[in-house]
């Protein structure tokens, strides 16, 4: 039997990221981030693969968001799922719309936005991601993209300002951050190993080790592999 889609919708306002770069589109909670998620929280919507809600819990509400694969693609008046157009309303201050549905919303972005026009958050974030790319030993451009991303809404930039905290010698700045970020992605395996490097780097063994078995325990559910075996070895010997 198909399990039911859940119809309640958060009551905090939505964070809207439209990314050309990535060619998505990402509509979550304030404060709250799509990265990392398991699958039973990003269940597909309607008969669109690319379209997903997302969840505040493993096959439970609220909904506190959904995320759009290739959105100037989608043709969003074909659609015919009730979830489409009948499930969940949100508001989305970025749009100005209240009490909305998915559809709206999706409708109001491809009018909005055009193919290459990213919102201010990612905008920020990829300009760090470039300018990391370019010259890694300097970080100053880096850091105030992500901080600039950071203040524009993108709660991912936590993860890319820490670990280039890390990378540039400053772990104690970098910890607050990624203590920050394993909080809202406590399945995603990179966010704990490098909250252990921080850890490692400040001295903290114990919460080092800590933090990548963390790292492993998400890795054998399904996140993404990262070096925290090699890390923990090392502690270990």
């Amino acid at each position: 039997m198909t399990q039911e889609l859940p119809r309640s919708a958060t009551t905090v306002p939505l964070h809207l990221t439209v990314d050309p770069y990535w060619d998505s589109l990402t509509v979550i909670t304030f404060g709250r981030v799509d990265d990392g998620l398991p699958p039973a929280q990003c269940p597909v919507l309607g008969e669109d693969e690319r379209i997903g809600f997302l969840l505040d819990g493993p096959g439970a509400g609220p909904v506190i968001g959904f995320r759009v694969a290739e959105p100037h693609a989608v043709d969003v008046l074909a659609l015919e799922s009730d979830e489409i157009w009948s499930g969940p309303r949100f508001g989305v201050p970025a749009l100005g719309l209240v009490g909305v549905s998915v559809g709206e919303i999706l409708l109001a972005v491809q009018g909005r936005f055009r193919e290459d026009e990213p919102t201010a958050d990612a905008l920020h974030f990829h300009a760090a991601i470039a300018a990391g790319g370019e010259d890694p030993g300097d970080v100053i451009e880096v850091e105030g993209s992500f901080r600039l991303a950071l203040e524009a809404g993108d709660m991912k930039a936590l993860f890319g300002l820490g670990y280039t905290l890390v990378e540039a010698g400053r772990p104690r700045e970098a910890y607050d951050a990624l203590r920050r970020y394993t909080e809202l992605t406590p399945s995603n395996a990179w966010a704990w190993f490098w909250l252990g490097r921080a850890c490692v780097d400040m001295g903290a063994a114990g919460e080092a080790r800590s933090a990548f078995e963390r790292a492993l325990a998400c890795e054998q559910e399904g996140s993404f592999e990262t070096d925290a075996r090699e890390y923990l070895e090392e502690l270990s010997s």
